[in-house]
Parts: C-alpha cells; structure tokens; sequence
C-alpha cells in the first residue's frame, strides 16, 4: 500500500510541475504580447527596464522548461519503471 501512495505523489508533483511550467510560459507570453505595439515590437519606457524585464523573463523562460521537463520525467518515471 505505501508504494502506491507514494507513485501517486511523484505523479502529482510531476504533474503539478508541468501546469506549473505552462502557467509561467503562458504569463511571460501574454506580458510579451501586451507590450508589443503596431509595428511588432516591444515598447519599453527606459532601457533599464527593458534590459532588467528582458533578463528576469530569460530565466523565468528557462526555470519554466526545467519545471516541465522534471514533471514529465516524474510522471513517466513510474509508469515506465
């Protein structure tokens, strides 16, 4: 009994990375595509923040793919194994 409820709550967590990846994507998107004007480009007001904004979207974009790599590879690791 206890080896199911724990396959069960890798699969959750596993499953719980990967929404919680695709919500990231879906946010930095949106706040990409909002601040883009007529022409296709992304309009910022200093290039400070244009710089910084840029940055943090980077990472956030890379921590969001390891989130869903990790949570595929959780919930697959027990159905396969």
């Amino acid at each position: 009994m206890k080896v199911i409820n724990s396959e069960f709550t890798v699969i959750t967590i596993g499953i719980f990375f990967v929404f919680l990846g695709l919500i990231i994507r879906y946010k930095i998107n949106k706040r990409r595509f909002n601040r883009k004007g007529p022409g296709g480009l992304q309009h910022f007001k200093k290039y400070e923040q244009a710089w910084l904004v840029s940055l943090i979207e980077r990472i956030l974009m890379v921590l969001s793919f390891v989130l869903i790599v990790i949570g595929v590879i959780f919930s697959l690791a027990f159905i396969i194994f």
